[in-house]
């Protein structure tokens, strides 16, 4: 549309005989009204984007970041359950009924903790246990909510998941970005605007359950016992071939 127009003008001026600076001049002018009257890409009813040419790559853009920044309601949330680590405490969240620290211990049952997706790099931070979302207040105070409907959106409950270059995971939230998760050093919760200012506070680490460092450790005790179990037959083989 925007290219048509720009023809259409440069053909008025030369059948005009305008100069090359009041062509520019007019084409400077009109360009961005016509750039503002095209139709809009995106409407809130639809889930995808269209790739054409023809719409201007502004809008295109505008149009992926706002899908990216909503909820995908399509696909199922991918799940993995987790305990997080505090950098400061030097133990593990927990998400209780009534309470919530980060002075849980190794394989204490409210430390496991379910990431659920929510979009590209976007997670929700369930108590496995208590079935608890991990969230941020209107104030920036850490609570917990219950997920009262299936499909509400729990806008203040979403974390964006970003790895410092140390290493370390950091959650900022999605509803107010300058806001992290952040727990003291004696395991209380703080607000989101202290988490902001100190990097300890919001430094956390994912570390496998106990039930499967379990499960690994009997996987290498079993693959051991194979290898020991077949240089013995190895050595009974040569010895009756000797």
């Amino acid at each position: 549309m925007a290219l048509q127009t720009t023809s259409a003008f440069y053909n008025f001026a030369m059948k005009t005989k305008l100069s090359s600076l009041s062509i520019c001049g007019l084409i400077l002018i009109l360009l961005p009204l016509t750039l503002s009257s095209s139709p809009p890409v995106h409407s809130s009813g639809s889930s995808s984007c269209r790739t054409d040419k023809s719409i201007p790559i502004h809008e295109r853009i505008a149009c992926f970041v706002a899908v990216q920044n909503k909820s995908d309601r399509n696909n199922h949330p991918v799940k993995r359950t987790v305990q997080l680590y505090s950098r400061a405490s030097k133990l593990h969240i927990q998400i209780m009924k009534t309470e919530l620290d980060a002075r849980g211990r190794d394989g204490s049952g409210y430390a496991r903790l379910v990431l659920e997706s929510d979009n590209f790099g976007r997670i929700k931070i369930r108590g496995e246990n208590t079935n608890r979302y991990l969230c941020l207040s209107k104030t920036g105070d850490l609570v917990t909510r219950v997920k009262k409907q299936r499909f509400s959106e729990m806008r203040r409950c979403i974390f964006k998941e970003e790895i410092t270059s140390e290493g370390y995971n950091q959650y900022r939230s999605v509803r107010y970005p300058e806001w992290f998760i952040g727990f003291s050093k004696g395991g209380r919760p703080r607000s989101g605007s202290k988490s902001a200012k100190r990097q300890i506070y919001r430094h956390f680490t994912q570390r496998v359950l106990p039930d499967h460092r379990r499960s690994r450790k009997h996987r290498r005790e079993a693959k051991q016992l194979t290898k020991i179990i077949i240089k013995l037959l190895r050595k009974k083989l040569q010895r009756r071939r000797a």
